[in-house]
């Protein structure tokens, strides 16, 4: 839970709406402070005439600006940026359970596949949503260049550093969940409609299973035609399931058209509900931040820049002591903390490169390791009944066949002749992959010769 101030921005085409909250009791927040801060559109003849006299600078342009205010308003120096859907690239994802310790490998691989900007960097965030004994749902973000460059000049140009990036839908869900009992058995489909355009979200159970940006749509029909096609890829990925309740979120009441068409294709009557707040779902990523959300958008160079502000802060606050204290006995070492900052600064330049250049190739190696342990099948139940079935006998009849993946294989049949019981055994102890044989029997019952052979695998590390 929280321990300090959370300062939660959501950043939209046409505005900036931020909250501050305060730590309360038990671990709470509770909030001290929001607002909205529009981006208004600049006089384009202006701004051309500013450019040739070279009189334009980022802290002019508009987001800029509505950056500066809301820094001013809140008191703000570092907060959490929450995006809209239409401005990521989003997807949940239902993995094996299998790759959870690789997560973050897989998750990338799966996004550069899906991205539509070939060549471009992204940055990737997830969070897993839900987790069973075989699979996990697994909320995944990109943050594509094109957007960071916008955000990155006028975050700077307003002294602002960012903490954590979140998408604003998610903070609409936590904010929504208790009011609208979101998390109740059934699907339900959340349709919210914020200045950027409409979001969709669809939970199973109150779990999101779909989450997507439908942006501004020219009518209904579009908009229901963007919708069936999302309903059909929940199918696909998370199967059929009937559609419990339809949420529309909004200020203002959905058209009867839009009503009516919402519920020929749900089956279902379409609930109204007008947003507890008109902070964009800010609320909800500050409480998300305070319940210690996992989802993290930030660049590493945004990161980059927090640490080594953390750092020339402690460094200069080092200095001044000492600069302080040698001042009263030696003047002439009085430029000794300079000289130091300009080493260590080029140091710390030559570290960075190298360490940009090494997590380059260690990213590609583990790449290629995850590949490589995705395509191995030496071990797969298919592969142990094949090799146990080449083994048998003619005369020999399986019975049972039992696989654990981190153990071993155990085989029950039974034979005309104890002799071909023996000769299995023996072609099992043969196989290199097995580490030890044993054999259970033969007994002879009814005229048949029952027998048991549990085949240990050798000591191997699997994925």
């Amino acid at each position: 839970m929280a321990k300090s101030e959370v300062i939660a921005i959501v950043a939209e085409r046409e505005c900036l709406r931020g909250v501050r909250f305060a730590p309360r009791g038990r671990g709470g927040l509770t909030r001290i402070g929001g607002g909205v801060w529009p981006i208004e559109t600049p006089d384009e003849e202006a701004m051309a005439e500013g450019a040739e006299k070279g009189t334009v600078v980022e802290s002019d342009l508009p987001l800029a600006r509505a950056a500066r205010a809301a820094r001013d308003a809140l008191g703000a120096r570092q907060v959490v940026i929450a995006l809209p859907l239409s401005r990521l690239l989003v997807r949940i994802m239902k993995l094996p359970i299998e790759v959870r310790e690789d997560l973050t490998d897989a998750v990338a691989l799966q996004m550069d596949k899906l991205s539509p900007f070939p060549g471009e960097e992204l940055t990737v965030g997830y969070e897993i949503l839900s987790e069973s004994e075989t699979a996990l749902w697994v909320f995944v973000a990109a943050l594509p260049a094109a957007v960071f460059e916008e955000l990155d000049s006028a975050l700077h140009a307003a002294k602002l550093q960012v903490i954590r990036t979140d998408a604003s839908a998610l903070g609409w869900f936590r904010s929504l969940c208790g009011p609208c009992q979101l998390t109740r058995p059934g699907r339900r489909v959340l349709l919210m409609d914020p200045d950027e355009g409409w979001d969709l979200l669809v939970l199973d159970h109150g779990v999101p299973v779909l989450a997507r940006g439908l942006g501004a749509q020219p009518d209904v029909d579009a908009l229901i035609r963007d919708l069936t096609l999302s309903l059909m890829n929940v199918e696909l990925d998370a199967g059929e399931s009937p559609v419990t309740d339809v949420l529309v979120v909004s200020k203002s009441v959905p058209s009867p058209e839009l009503v009516e068409k919402l519920e020929a294709l749900t089956g279902v009557a379409v609930r109204h509900v007008v947003p507890p707040t008109e902070d964009g779902g800010a609320e909800g990523v500050a409480i998300r931040t305070g319940e210690g959300a996992t989802l993290d958008l930030t660049p590493q160079s945004w990161r980059d820049e927090i640490k080594e502000s953390r750092i020339r802060k402690r460094v200069l606050t080092g200095v001044s002591i000492a600069v302080s204290v040698w001042a009263l006995f030696m003047g002439a070492l009085f430029s000794g903390p300079v000289v130091y900052k300009q080493m260590t600064a080029h140091v710390r330049g030559e570290s960075r490169a190298h360490a940009k250049a090494f997590k380059r190739v260690s990213d590609t190696r583990d790449r290629v390791n995850l590949i490589l342990a995705y395509t191995d099948r030496t071990y797969s139940p298919l592969e142990m009944l094949r090799m146990v079935s080449s083994r048998l006998p003619q005369g020999v009849t399986l019975i049972a066949f039992n696989f654990r993946r981190e153990d071993g294989v155990r085989v029950s049949g039974e034979a005309d002749q104890p002799t071909l019981v023996y000769d299995f055994k023996n072609a099992v102890t043969e196989d290199p992959l097995f580490e030890s044989v044993s054999l259970s029997g033969p007994s002879a019952s009814k005229g048949k010769h029952k027998f048991e052979v549990d085949a240990k695998f050798k000591g191997v590390t699997r994925k």
